[in-house]
């Protein structure tokens, strides 16, 4: 087992434990959905939590090619799948049998906490790239930022203002800049 398969193996058990919290969530929303206002918006989220997993974890193979990775390589990583399944946890309500929950004023009460976790991943991100980018040579993580700051826009837009319209804008920004980075910058993993 080389250097990156064992590192990868650690960021795979915090990407599933991730994932299934976010899974395990929609499908107690679904199972109570009697029970539930739904939020479009709060969707979003849930849905750009993935997104982001998703994304971090196929860019990770990218990083196959380090020939070796010093302790600073392997905390910059962890920090980026741990603040992936921060943002998962934080976007996921506590969903309790028998209890109405209503998902526009949990978005409303948890904004700052969901959309401030994705803007502390976007920083990480950026910065990430840049190291990775710049000193170890990984280019397509250069590239990534054209996405990534758009992403921190819109973040910053929906933590700043608090009307519906800014969330919405942000969300728009969001969404664009994830279908941008997909469409051009993710490339098929060999």
């Amino acid at each position: 087992m080389g250097a990156f398969d064992h590192i990868i193996l650690l960021l795979s058990f915090v990407y599933a434990l991730a994932i299934a919290h976010l899974l395990s969530t929609v499908a107690k929303l679904v199972r109570d959905s009697r029970r539930v206002r739904f939020s479009a918006l709060h969707a979003f989220w849930m849905l750009n939590a993935l997104t982001s997993i998703l994304a971090n974890w196929m860019s990770f193979w990218d990083l196959r090619t380090l020939p070796s990775w010093n302790v600073a390589s392997i905390l910059l990583t962890f920090a980026i799948a741990s603040l992936n399944y921060l943002q998962a946890a934080l976007v996921c309500p506590e969903v309790s049998a028998g209890e109405r929950l209503d998902l526009v004023t949990f978005q409303a009460d948890q904004r700052l906490r969901i959309v401030g976790s994705f803007l502390a991943l976007g920083i990480l991100a950026l910065i990430a790239n840049a190291i990775y980018g710049a000193i170890f040579g990984v280019i397509s993580w250069n590239a990534q930022n054209l996405a990534v700051v758009p992403m921190v826009a819109g973040a910053l837009i929906a933590l700043i203002w608090r009307g519906r319209a800014a969330q919405i804008l942000g969300a728009v920004v969001i969404a664009a800049a994830w279908t941008f980075y997909f469409a051009a910058l993710q490339a098929p993993l060999h």
